[in-house]
């Protein structure tokens, strides 16, 4: 031991090296073993949260909509406090004493006793003693060398580097061993993996050995305020680093007043935030379903997997039972699963016909996976019992109104310019009055990229290829079928469990550049063959096969882009527009049995067409600094033309339209029917296929970007006959600090026909296939949601009258949001209605947020914003 005597005061920084004692004291979930009443614990959490809040960033997703996330972590939550110490990144294992440390002690004034082997030193006035990354201050410390023992009197504290901090009035620590206590203490750990920093104050800090403390009589929080909005007081707590913390008895106090307690409390503390046990209750209200009351178990399963059981009540319907598997092979690799089964009117009212049994079930698997030899996999498997089970107990209003489900398992291999793939795939769609089930079982496709023939030297020309072999079914099943007949013309359609399809479709392109021009031709033929075919007569799949063949030819003519400086009047570039024209010539020709070929998908909606495509693209570029400056940096830049600024694409107007030659498509087009297939299905998203016409409507798109906070984008569709407008999209968006703003609108037109087509409108007068369908979506945000108030509304119009909705009101769904953050915690409230198809619903949702705790509450708090 070193003994210096110095008046200089110091100062103090913490370090327990060879632990971290409180390294990790909280994390973002807390596990808890309940044995109290869950009615008291959830009376209490309502009451809790009138008092008062905080943010939830994220929350356990709807076990219906969700495939997997994390159930232990929530979004990344940086505390905004500032400590008298800056906050550094928490180092890796467990500082060490180096050989050859000795204690370092420096005071004002120093006493020695003792031989030199039992030496006593009593140090008095601002003592400061050191050795290695350990520093404790106190006014009076008195070190006796026989036991390599420290004790400290009066103002004690204790610093471990930067990462904790011990005070007290008394403590005694060996500074070989590194274990002690300290009497009256209080302290912080360093930041949790959401960036907190935890305060404590205890009767006792005991550490019984490197790993190991316990705290008697402890008050644990995040904020640091005389009087802490919350704080967890325990009578014993015991932290291993590394590992967990244990409370015994530990109550919830909200400004000093008890809210919750619970009998006992266990937190991970691993680097990887990973440890078995109950997770964080969650709780909501639904004026349809009642008070609905969840609970988990997350179980981890070595280092790469992890399972997750969950239980629901519904105090109004019933119960629900889900789980979820995750594991990872690698960095890149995964293998998602999952279930959920609702068990229906046990609870409330029973089964009757006001009060249907919509429970059942829904099963999904979500994986990728890279081997080695380069083959890729991959799962995406969502099967739903019904869709009423979906649209009952989702909480996503896309998966309500959405009728399509969806599952495909596909392996890749590319090797050079082949792609080979092997895919099996299941669709099924609900209309109003049937439901469509379509799949691919098995297909194997091998595609040979675009690539160029080398004997050609003077002439690029690239050739490329498609293949398949490819089991396909098609089944129709009319709720209706008297009206589905009268709809489609035909009957439902059932095709064997597999139809085989054959497909071999080359091409060859050359493009041409000269004086600016651009030119590139495109040929190619297919042939497809099935191995069964509709009966044109009859409309009813037959097993006669049919062969599909068609040549194909393409030339796209780009003439050169026009282009004008705009200045100001000091004569720096305002804004640049460019014109780029473009002509498009294409010819299918071959396919002389359309009406005998079963559509499955893209690759059977092929007619003959021999059509021109033209339109001008405008482009409108002004300069923008690259780096994030101010108005004024960015005129200065533009000022001394700094390389520091580029070209930027604020505004895009592009027109463009179609003209047929052959306005029935080779015999394809049935006039007085919604038609779709290529190419009338890919130049707009919407339809305009019910009528020969030599015109295709003239389509407008613009997109305009002026910042990175503002944008808009807007689609029309004006008709060439009635010179009337068909269909609109409009979207626009704002995103500032405080003021977040999105809203979309769609509208289309149910066309009324010109006499000279009158012959083949609709029951109503209109073109078949358009209906008026206006729907609008907006949402307002307001404020931070990490200081401060915040809130916001999100709307969803739809102002057609649907026959088979619940009501006609117009309002499809809404959400309401409302909250509160301090430093150290946050509230948040949210208001969902759902009015669409079976749905009827209101319900109220909340959370609750301690910083470096966790959050307590319900589902995706803080994710209602709907930028679709």
């Amino acid at each position: 031991m070193r003994v210096r005597s110095t008046s200089q005061k110091a100062l103090f920084i913490i370090s327990l090296r060879g632990s971290r004692v409180l390294s990790k004291l909280f994390r973002h979930s807390v596990i808890i073993n309940f044995a109290t009443s869950r009615a008291r614990s959830c009376f209490a959490l309502i009451l809790f949260t009138c008092l008062f809040g905080l943010t939830a960033q994220a929350q356990q997703t709807n076990p219906v909509d969700r495939k997997v996330e994390n159930p232990l972590t929530d979004t990344p939550y940086v505390n905004p406090l500032q400590q008298d110490q800056p906050v550094k990144p928490a180092t890796k294992g467990l500082p060490r004493i180096q050989p050859g440390d000795k204690l370092d002690v420096t005071c004002a004034r120093e006493s020695v006793t003792g031989p030199k082997e039992a030496r006593v030193s009593t140090c008095e006035g601002n003592v400061d003693a050191r050795i290695g990354t350990f520093r404790m201050q106190a006014d009076k410390v008195t070190v006796y060398d026989a036991t390599n023992l420290v004790v400290a009197d009066g103002n004690v504290v204790f610093d471990q580097g930067d990462q904790q901090r011990i005070t007290g009035s008394h403590a005694e620590w060996n500074y070989k061993t590194k274990t002690g206590f300290f009497v009256n203490s209080t302290g912080y750990t360093n930041q949790t993996n959401d960036g907190t920093r935890m305060y404590f104050i205890a009767d006792r800090v005991e550490r019984i050995n490197l790993t190991t403390i316990v705290l008697m009589n402890v008050e644990i929080t995040a904020c640091d305020e005389q009087k802490p909005k919350w704080s967890f007081r325990s009578n014993k707590a015991t932290i291993k680093t590394g590992d967990r913390a244990r409370f015994r008895s530990p109550t919830l106090r909200v400004k000093g007043v008890p809210i919750i307690y619970l009998p006992y409390a266990s937190m991970s503390l691993k680097h990887q935030d990973r440890a078995s046990g109950l997770l964080t209750p969650t709780f909501s209200g639904s004026g349809q379903k009642g008070f609905r009351f969840s609970e988990a178990y997350y179980l981890t399963l070595g280092r790469s997997a992890d399972f997750t059981v969950r239980g629901d009540v519904f105090t109004k319907r019933g119960y629900g039972i889900g789980a979820d598997l995750r594991t990872r092979a690698n960095s890149r690799s995964f293998f998602n699963t999952g279930f959920y089964i609702v068990k229906d009117r046990v609870l409330g009212p029973k089964k009757d016909a006001r009060h249907p049994d919509q429970g059942g079930s829904s099963f999904y698997i979500d994986a990728v996976h890279y081997f080695a030899n380069g083959f890729l996999a991959a799962a995406d498997v969502n099967v739903t019992s019904s869709l009423a089970f979906r649209a009952i107990f989702s909480d996503s209003i896309q998966q309500v109104i959405s009728p399509e489900e969806r599952s495909q398992v596909f392996i890749n291999k590319n090797y050079h310019a082949y792609s080979f793939n092997v895919r099996m795939n299941s669709q099924t769609t609900s209309l109003q009055d049937s439901q469509v089930r379509i799949r691919e079982f098995p297909s194997v496709s091998l595609d040979h990229r675009p690539s160029l023939l080398r004997w050609f030297k003077d002439i690029p020309v690239y050739y490329s290829f498609e293949s398949a072999a490819e089991g396909v079914s098609r089944k129709e099943t009319a709720f209706d079928a008297t009206a589905f007949i009268s709809n489609a013309g035909r009957a439902p359609i059932i095709t064997p469990s597999i139809v085989q399809r054959l497909d071999f479709h080359p091409s060859v392109s050359v493009p041409l550049e000269f004086n600016g021009w651009t030119v590139t031709a495109t040929g190619g033929v297919r042939a497809t063959y099935y191995s069964n075919s509709i009966d044109p007569t009859t409309r009813l799949i037959s097993a006669r096969d049919v062969i599909r063949g068609y040549g194909e030819f393409e030339l796209d003519v780009r003439p050169p882009a026009l282009a004008r400086n705009f200045h100001r009047g000091d004569g720096s570039v305002w804004f640049r527009h460019v014109i780029e024209p473009y002509l498009i010539y294409r010819r299918i020709a071959g396919i002389d049995n359309f009406n005998r070929i079963i559509r499955f998908d893209y690759t059977d909606a092929i007619a003959d067409t021999n059509e021109i495509e033209y339109g001008l693209t405008n482009r409108f570029f002004t300069r923008r600094a690259t780096e994030s400056v101010g108005k004024k940096a960015a005129r200065t830049a533009r000022e001394k033309k700094s390389l520091a600024t580029q070209p930027y694409e604020a505004l895009t107007i592009t027109v463009r339209g179609k003209y047929f030659f052959d306005p029935y498509f080779g015999g394809a087009l049935i006039p007085g029917r919604r038609n779709q297939f290529y190419p009338i299905d890919t130049f707009s998203g919407f339809t305009y296929g019910a009528v020969p016409r030599k015109f295709s409507p003239v389509n407008i798109n613009v997109r305009y970007r002026p910042s990175q906070s503002l944008y808009a984008d807007y689609r029309v569709d004006l008709d060439t006959k009635s010179g009337g407008l068909r269909a609109t999209a409009a979207t626009a968006g704002i995103e500032r600090r405080l003021f977040q703003s999105f809203a979309t609108f769609y509208y289309t037109r149910a066309v009324k026909l010109v006499p000279s087509l009158q012959r083949y409108a609709d029951a109503n007068g209109h073109e078949p296939g358009t209906v008026r369908s206006p729907e609008l979506r907006t949402s307002v945000f307001l404020g931070n949601q990490e200081q401060g108030l915040f809130g916001g509304l999100s709307l969803f119009f739809d102002f057609q009258n649907h026959p088979f909705a619940a009501s006609n009101r117009t309002l499809i769904s809404s959400t309401a949001t409302i909250g509160h953050a301090w430093r150290c915690c946050s509230v948040t409230a949210q208001f969902y209605t759902f009015n669409v198809g079976l749905r009827d619903e209101h319900r109220v949702v909340f959370a609750f947020r301690l910083n470096g705790i966790g959050t307590f509450g319900t589902e995706k708090i803080g994710q209602w914003v709907n930028r679709q």
